[in-house]
């Protein structure tokens, strides 16, 4: 990422990055209560947040659920981060290197969410690591990543 544009100053604010395209992304690694997250979009305005969720995926609290050739995927978390639903504005999760997805690094871009007593259910779209970045660093379009389809075999006739 380059350097001019990380760590922009909003008012009293500080953004992490700011795009070509002038959209700010929040990077959050730890908890931040809803006060805090309100503030920040009302100061940034366009912006997206990027939520660590790494650990939650790795440990198996943060499961996909994908379907071959399909964009739309569906998720299951448990004990998700409490505050999440304060946000009104775009939610990406940084789920690292994927064990259900042959160890892709993938961010996954949430849609439609369903609280349920220590779960967050719903579904969205998945993105590769290197996508994302060309996105925040160049203002590439995003793509979203397909699971494969599985392989057919051909047997001799």
């Amino acid at each position: 990422m380059p350097e001019h544009r990380q760590r922009i100053a909003y008012g009293t604010r500080e953004a992490d990055v700011v795009s070509p395209c002038g959209t700010v992304v929040e990077l959050q690694w730890g908890p931040l209560d809803r006060l805090h997250i309100q503030e920040r979009e009302l100061v940034y305005g366009a912006m997206v947040w990027l939520f660590f969720a790494v650990d939650a995926h790795i440990k198996g609290r943060l499961r996909l659920q994908l379907e071959p050739g399909k964009e739309l995927v569906f998720f299951n978390w448990r004990s998700p981060r409490e505050t999440i639903d304060a946000c009104r504005r775009p939610i990406y999760l940084d789920l690292g290197q994927s064990d259900q997805v042959e160890g892709q690094h993938l961010v996954l871009k949430l849609g439609r969410t369903y609280p349920q007593r220590g779960w967050l259910r719903g579904n969205g779209w998945l993105y590769t690591a290197e996508s994302f970045h060309n996105w925040m660093a160049h203002s590439i379009p995003l793509t979203p990543w397909l699971p494969a389809q599985p392989r057919e075999e051909h047997t001799a006739a």
